[in-house]
């Protein structure tokens, strides 16, 4: 648990700074857009050696999608939507559309549900709002400000209102227990491989309605290297290392 309250520390202390930053600019005047604030975002990320919250690969717009950490922190954690509504208004616009996407979901019957969302977005939404959506509720768990019961349950609604996103729940859903088993071993939670099947194998049955979604133990490796940089030896003892990743012992 300590390495977990340093990690997530960390992340807190600099977007708590970051916060005060935007504020600051803010009350004197300055026109913040939000592509000023991913850029401060990312310098910050940057200087502190912190890597946003992923999966293994590095998309081009990662911080983009890292401003859900720094609204989720700013609204839950400090309260600030309150006190500078306009300026949420101004930066935050996807994640407060998406936050109303979650509450219709929830609330709304299947129907209602779908109707509402077809004519907020004005079309079908992609994957990659799906995607946006999930990592809202997936940010609040990391930072405890919700727990995983609140993920099943979006991820249920979502599969309700629009069962063609099955394939895409079961990859975000892959991904949500890669990490959660990734930052155990970071932690000292998952110390071995039994451990490891039990965290992985007990995550995939709270989100039972969707096939397919169980990680393979290179990705989590990747995630464990890569946001949480696990010691190449503590992964070994954890994670059956594959082929490839001995080959590549060997040579060095």
């Amino acid at each position: 648990m300590a390495e977990r309250a340093r990690d997530v520390k960390r992340r807190l202390n600099l977007l708590f700074d970051l916060w005060n930053e935007i504020i600051s600019r803010w009350e004197q005047g300055e026109n913040l857009e939000r592509d000023d604030v991913v850029r401060l975002l990312k310098r910050e990320y940057e200087r502190e050696r912190i890597s946003p919250l992923r999966g293994a690969s590095l998309p081009p717009d990662i911080y983009e999608k890292e401003m859900s950490s720094l609204y989720i922190v700013g609204k839950y954690g400090m309260g600030l939507e309150e006190q500078y509504p306009e300026l949420f208004d101004r930066i935050f616009y996807p994640e407060i559309k998406y936050e109303k996407i979650i509450e219709i979901l929830m609330t709304s019957t299947s129907e209602e549900a779908r109707d509402k969302i077809l004519a907020m977005l004005g079309r079908e939404p992609e994957d990659n709002i799906i995607a946006r959506i999930l990592r809202l509720e997936f940010t609040k768990i990391y930072y405890g400000f919700t727990d995983e019961e609140s993920l099943r349950r979006l991820v249920a609604a979502i599969l309700r209102v629009f069962p063609e996103k099955e394939r895409m729940l079961s990859k975000y859903i892959r991904f949500y227990i890669a990490f959660k088993v990734a930052s155990g071993i970071y932690r000292g939670e998952v110390r071995d491989r039994l451990t490891k099947e039990a965290v992985k194998q007990g995550t995939a049955l709270v989100f039972s309605d969707i096939r397919g979604s169980i990680p393979d133990d290179n990705y989590i490796r990747k995630i464990a290297m890569e946001v949480f940089h696990v010691p190449r030896r503590i992964l070994d003892h954890v994670l059956p290392a594959g082929r490839g990743q001995r080959r590549g012992r060997s040579r060095a």
